[in-house]
Order: C-alpha cells, then structure tokens, then sequence
C-alpha cells in the first residue's frame, strides 16, 4: 500500500536542502500490527541447496548410484593409494544385482539400483582400497561414519581412515572393521583426527581375500544435529526465521514426500528435473526437515506437489496425516513407526508452486488450478480441519481473479514470487532501488480483488520467494541489500495484508542465497545482514511515519521516487520503538532530524548501521566481512539528528523512558 509517508516524501521532495531529511514518527497513531510470521525463509532442493549446504552428510554418491568409470568405481570414488601402479589383487564392479535394497515407491519407471563389488586378493599393493576425496575434517570433531556390507567369503578384516590426500601421506585417525561376514549388515566407526584438513580422504581398506559388496557409505561430523550442519544450523537460528519453507520451488512439483521418509539409507537417490537433473539423496526428509524448523524456532511451511510426476490429492492429504494425523491412523502409524509418536501439527500447507509458468510439472491456465485447489484443499482437510492453506497466486492479476473466483471461500494466504534484475532494469540501476514501491502499490490491487471475489474471507498474502536476476557478485553486494532492505519496509508497511515472505534462497541454489557454502567455508551475504537485522527488530505495531527528504528519478519506476525510506514499530511489550531507515543515494550521506511524538524516550539510542564503501563492495568466501553491520550508541530522545551514510540500511532501537512508579 501507498502510505501516507511515501506521499508525503514524494509531494514535498523539494521542500528539504538535498543533504538533509525529516522523519516524524507519531507513536500514538498505530497504523496496523505487523505479523508474527512476515520473516520466515525459503529452502529448496536446488543445486547444494540441501545436499552440501543444509546437509551434514560429507560423502557424495554414498550408495555408488552415478555411472562408473572404467574400472567400475562410482563418481566421486578413486582406486587407493592411486591408479600408478597395476593393482591385481583388487577389481571393481558396478552391480545392478546385489545392491542394499531401497523403497522405489512412486517412480514410475523403476530405476536400477546399484552397490559397489569389491574383489580382493593378495596383490602386490599391500594397502588397497577406494577413496573419496575433498572431505574436510577439523581437529578434535568424533567423525561418525558407517557402511553396509554384504558377502559371499571375505577372509580378513576391513580399514576406515582418514587420510592427508596425497599418495603416502600421513593417516590422521583410522578405526578397523571386524567380523565382516553374511548379507547386508550395516558396520560403524569412528575417526578421531587431531588435526584440521580442508582436503583430507575417507579411505576404506580391505585387508583380506574375497568378495564383498559396499553400499550407502556415511561419515557425519559429530557436532552435527539431525543431520544439518552445525554451522549452518547456527547462522539460520541467529534469524530467528519465523517459518521456513521447503521443499520448493519448482521442486515441489517434482517431489514425492515418501521419498524422504523412513530408515534414511532405505530412501531413493531421486533426479531433481527442475535443476538440471542434479541426483538428489533423500537424507533430509520430513522428519528431519521438520525437526531442524523446530530447533531454529520456525514453523514448518510444507509445499505439496499439484499434478506433477503423477502426484494426486490423495497423495497430499496422505502427507497431511503422516505429519498431524494420531499414531493410530495408516500415515500416522508410519511415522510414528520412523520414532515420532506424537503428531507434528503442521499449521502451513501451499498447494503447488507457480503453476501458472511452463517450466513446472504441473503446469496448467489459472482455471485448472482453481478446480485442482479446491480437490486438493477438500482432501487435505478431510484429514486436518486446522490446517491453513496457501494457494499460487500471480503477479498477473487475470490469474489471481480466476483463482479468487473460483476458490477463494477455501484459500487462507495468496502467493506471489518477486523477482527483478538486468531485463527488467534496462542499464538503470535507479530502477533497481524504486522497484519495491511498485509491489507496494500493487498489494492493493490485489486486496480490491479479494474484497471483490472473497468478501468477509480474510484472505492475505504470502510473498514466499523475492530475489533478484544480477551477475553473482552484485547479489552479493550492498546494493542487493539496499534493493531488499527496501523491500522489507514495504512488507511492513503493507503488514498485516503482507503477513510471510521469505527471500530466495536461504541457502546456496540461487546466488543470491543469503548463506553461501563450500566444502567447510561459509559466508554471508549484506542481506543476510539485513534479514538479520530486520528479524531482530520487527516489532508489532506500525506507527505513523512521515518522511520529507530529496528524491531521485527512474527511467522505468517513476519520478520523485524518496531517496530515504523509513519504517517504525514498537516491540510488542512497549518498551522500544524500532525505525528502519534506507538511505538509497549512492554517494550522498543525509542528517536526518528526526521526532518521536507520543512518548518519552530515553537519551541515547542504540544504532545498527550496514554500509560499504562501494555500491559494488560484495563479501566473499575470500572477503567475507567486507560488508557487516556495526552498532554504536548515539544520542536521541523526542529530537535527534542522525547522519546516514551513503547507501546504508539502519536500525535505530530507541528506548521508552522508564516511567517513576505512583
């Protein structure tokens, strides 16, 4: 929505010297509660979005799935010490007729299944074995690792080790495995390194003659929890997100949610079609999706599949009662046979993902997938009356009032993705800032058609996947964070009609994944910072806010659009009041004054500042500080003056003044 104090800044934009600004904030208007749920995060099976990014899980191509080399060893896999010398005494096999047996429900072509065949004897290369490589270990982490093993007379003993990766380099910690012997029995271990390597080797011996078959390897860190990365898990928890979405995305309508269930090593290696047909484990499923959305603090938001790879209503309503239905029903009864008796009670359900673009499965005309809501949300229900259902909406408004038409007496939250970059910019970087006061105006479009085609349905919206289309490193830079910081004062201001959003994505995927991961390095990037920032401080009522400062001109959005844009609330018990200010000039700084009316506050004020010496200043796996808030004490009270930096994002935390008891 247009605020008042959008128009005032754009009508009185030549009324203030262009170096300096006004903000008026009346804390005895409130203009409307900002929801609980406006902050939550978007995780999506994309690339190492979840394998290599959420995971835990260091090995690749565990269950020797991905075609073979010449002398049958699995990508990802090589022949120990090295492929030097002729090793006779061990010989390798890709077998589709032995592997470690996995669920191959809903696929409707069933793939083959493989293990890896190992024939020993007493070669001239006395330690032999296979390896994998780039499997990074920190000193004084119990590495936790198992295999499963089947064979028909293997005489002799077997060796896990981590190694330096290097032909005849040291062995940091190895741990044998006896009594190797029958069918397929799964054999732990763990290795204990004393020192830190960023390139070490898992290596697997054998010290014996014989026949044995390898399956679904695993080596975890030991400060892993539930499978997820320690330090991922950290940086997610610090956002306090209020929701999390999975697992799409496009993949939703890839997805079959029984792939993720059950003893994980029984789970199927699934082709990703949405992400270039990325082999994707099912390590992290339901259960642990869920119980890692727990730990952080955020409500699991679970994406069904709508008619792609054959997925029905029934399939999803099955998914509903596998989460929230008792342990005596079918699905229930199922999960709490996989160690969760108690139902999960999973509040959020989106019914497919943007259906209206031909790139998904399931892809059909807004009236299609009005008449499949409708069959979907009945059976989803029949199973759980409680839950609440988003629906794909569009920034096309055609598409909306379809839908709205035809389902809108059953759609709790409307969907709507964001996205924006070089197209749509044409070589102008001022449209990149004045962007998000075009979503603003255009929230209220569609809250006329839902007054219009829902009336009495309090029907709000889901901004579930915003981000930009620019080269890498510009999304990771300060002026990404200025594009969104923007954008999430308008999801304030439009709150409560804007009431979830999540930015795409949380973690790799896109580029601009806020938490960037590689091998055992991670970054963030400026929105984290931001999200950070802007999750930390949300508040929950809007107070009026005035801006009257200098203004800038677009090619594409407009003119007169307000160089500072500025958003205030008050924390829920009263005590502090937030006021999130962007400064979008590229070069100048502004001193804003700045009035607080309708409270007593106390003289000096916490500040939060994110800012960089550059537009294009980015961090990096090499630089990854090189754009981070900091915090400083500065004077307030009813009237300050604040200097903002030139394109910076602040949060100003100012403190009500204790009132002296009666």
């Amino acid at each position: 929505m247009l605020t008042s104090s959008i128009c005032a800044a754009v009508l009185s934009a030549g009324a203030a010297e262009p170096d300096h600004a006004r903000i008026l904030i009346d804390a005895a208007q409130v203009e409307g509660p900002i929801d609980a749920r406006l902050y939550g995060h978007f995780l999506e099976f994309m690339y190492e979005g979840v394998k290599g990014g959420l995971s835990a899980e260091l090995l690749r191509d565990r269950g020797f799935e991905e075609a073979p080399n010449a002398i049958g060893l699995s990508r990802h896999w090589e022949r120990y010490p090295d492929d030097r010398n002729d090793d006779y005494g061990l010989s390798f096999a890709w077998d589709d007729a032995s592997a470690y047996p996995v669920s191959l429900e809903l696929f409707d072509v069933k793939p083959a299944q493989h293990a890896l065949r190992v024939d020993a004897g007493g070669g001239i290369v006395e330690r032999h074995g296979l390896y994998q490589p780039r499997v990074p270990i920190r000193a004084g982490i119990a590495y936790q690792g198992y295999l499963w093993v089947k064979t028909t007379g293997y005489d002799g003993r077997m060796v896990a080790a981590l190694e330096e990766d290097l032909p005849g380099g040291k062995t940091y910690a190895e741990a044998e495995l006896r009594g190797v012997a029958g069918d397929w029995k799964q054999y732990a271990f763990t290795l204990r390194p004393q020192t830190t390597d960023t390139h070490a080797r898992l290596a697997l011996l054998f010290d014996g003659t014989g026949r044995l078959w390898l399956d679904q390897v695993s080596l975890m860190p030991g400060d892993a929890v539930g499978g997820v990365r320690a330090d991922v898990e950290a940086r997610v928890a610090a956002l306090r997100p209020a929701f999390l979405r999975w697992p799409g995305g496009n993949v939703a309508q890839d997805y079959h949610w029984t792939w993720g269930v059950g003893p994980r090593d029984r789970r199927p290696l699934w082709v990703n079609l949405s992400w270039k047909n990325e082999l994707e484990p099912g390590d992290i499923g339901t259960d642990e999706f869920i119980a890692f959305s727990r730990r952080v603090g955020a409500e699991p938001s679970l994406t069904v599949n709508v008619g792609g790879r054959g997925a029905t209503p029934e399939e999803a309503a099955a998914w509903v009662e596998y989460c929230n239905g008792k342990a005596t029903s079918k699905y229930g009864a199922m999960r709490a046979a996989n160690g969760h008796p108690e139902p999960y009670g999973v509040e959020l359900w989106e019914v497919g993902n943007e259906i209206w673009g031909d790139w998904v499965r399931g892809h059909s005309d807004a009236a299609t997938y009005a008449r499949n809501y409708v069959r979907y949300a009945r059976a989803m229900r029949a199973v759980d009356p409680t839950i609440h259902l988003i629906a794909v909406g569009d920034n096309d408004l055609g598409w909306d009032r379809t839908l709205l038409g035809v389902a809108g007496d059953s759609i709790d939250y409307l969907a709507i993705h964001h996205y924006y970059g070089r197209k749509e910019m044409r070589g102008d970087a001022a449209n990149l800032m004045a962007r998000p006061l075009h979503y603003e105006r255009s929230y209220q479009d569609v809250a006329k058609l839902i007054r219009e085609l829902a009336p009495g349905r309090d029907i709000r919206l889901s901004i579930d996947e915003w981000g930009l289309d620019l080269p890498e490193m510009r999304q990771h830079s300060m002026e990404a964070a200025l594009y969104g910081a923007r954008l999430m004062n308008v999801f304030e201001r439009s709150s409560p009609l804007v009431a979830m959003t999540a930015e795409s994505d949380l973690i790799n995927g896109w580029p601009g994944g806020i938490i960037q991961t590689s091998g055992p390095r991670t970054f963030v990037t400026p929105l984290y910072h931001v999200n950070l920032l802007y999750g930390q401080h949300r508040g929950r009522d809007r107070l009026k806010t005035t801006v009257d400062g200098p203004a800038f001109d677009t090619s594409l959005e407009g003119t007169g659009v307000p160089v500072l844009d500025v958003v205030a609330s008050r924390s829920a018990d009263g005590s502090e009041v937030y006021v999130k200010v962007v400064n979008t000039a590229p070069t100048s700084s502004l001193t804003a004054a700045v009035e607080v009316r309708g409270l007593d506050l106390d003289p000096q004020a916490e500040w939060h500042v994110l800012t960089a010496p550059t537009l294009d200043t980015h961090n990096s796996f090499a630089t990854p500080d090189a754009v981070s808030p900091r915090r400083d004490v500065i004077p307030a009270g009813r009237r300050f003056d604040v200097s903002l930096p030139p394109r910076s994002v602040s949060v100003i935390v100012l403190r009500v003044a204790a009132r002296p008891r009666p």
